[in-house]
């Protein structure tokens, strides 16, 4: 087989699969470790593949270059009936005295537009278009992330918040990823989303995902969480059957709607 089919065919088993090690790889494609070793380098300098853990996991380049610029506007035409119900699943799960986190994104405006109103709740944000909704239930307590303000996605951050975030603690923290991979966790776009999910998640009980099912087997720049700090999952009947089982194994508690 000669080299660029080889590589072709490569890049279609990694394609297909979330994940395949050196081993099977060689014997997929009748060749050495080696010249696998070496196939995967020459994928890995394209940008077309990267190596987790000893595995080899497609990289589309689309993920290296951050493309498109991500727009709120936008972001709410997508997938909007399962947000809603997504939404209206996580809202279902508060509890009176709870202390949450908003994370960022349009699931999480769609969540707190469904919150009951004058719920004894106190509720920690960092977006614009979240704070808009619930200034209008009447809960017991709304604290606001501030600094900066990015209009393509309505946040507010700065260092200077930091110090404030880290003493804040919840019952429960409700997480929206750009993107989740089996092998490469939970991903986001931004440097400055990184920092809020990852307080999100170090700063509380429980940690439970919004996820609709396009995001599913998908990843952006930036590693902000693994699964291993991942509680529940919330997302839409989009969800495929290895993913459901992926859940299972890890006992991570599953939520479809």
């Amino acid at each position: 087989m000669a080299n660029t089919e080889r590589l072709e065919k490569l890049k279609s088993i990694l394609i297909k699969s979330n994940g395949v090690g050196i081993k099977e790889l060689s014997k997929e494609l009748g060749v050495t470790e080696m010249t696998v070793r070496r196939d995967l380098k020459s994928l890995m300098e394209t940008g077309d593949a990267v190596i987790v853990r000893g595995v080899a996991v497609y990289r589309p380049k689309a993920i290296s270059v951050e493309a498109q610029v991500y727009s709120i506007e936008d972001e709410k035409k997508v997938m909007r009936e399962e947000k809603e119900r997504i939404g209206k699943k996580a809202a279902e799960m508060l509890e009176v005295g709870d202390v949450i986190f908003l994370d960022v994104g349009t699931t999480l405006e769609k969540m707190a537009s469904l919150i009951s109103d004058n719920m004894q709740i106190t509720a920690m944000c960092f977006a614009a278009n979240t704070l808009f909704q619930l200034q209008k239930k009447n809960i017991s307590q709304i604290i606001m992330g501030g600094g900066y303000y990015h209009p393509s996605s309505t946040v507010f951050e700065s260092e200077a918040m930091l110090p404030i975030m880290k003493g804040l603690r919840a019952t429960k923290a409700f997480i929206a990823p750009a993107a989740v991979d089996m092998a490469l966790g939970l991903t986001c776009s931004v440097p400055y989303d990184k920092t809020i999910k990852e307080l999100e998640i170090k700063n509380s009980q429980k940690r439970i995902l919004l996820i609709t099912s396009n995001k599913f087997g998908k990843v952006k720049s930036t590693l902000f969480g693994t699964w291993d700090q991942v509680d529940a999952v919330i997302t839409d009947k989009g969800i495929t059957e290895d993913w459901i089982s992926f859940f299972k194994e890890k006992e991570i508690e599953l939520f479809i709607v």
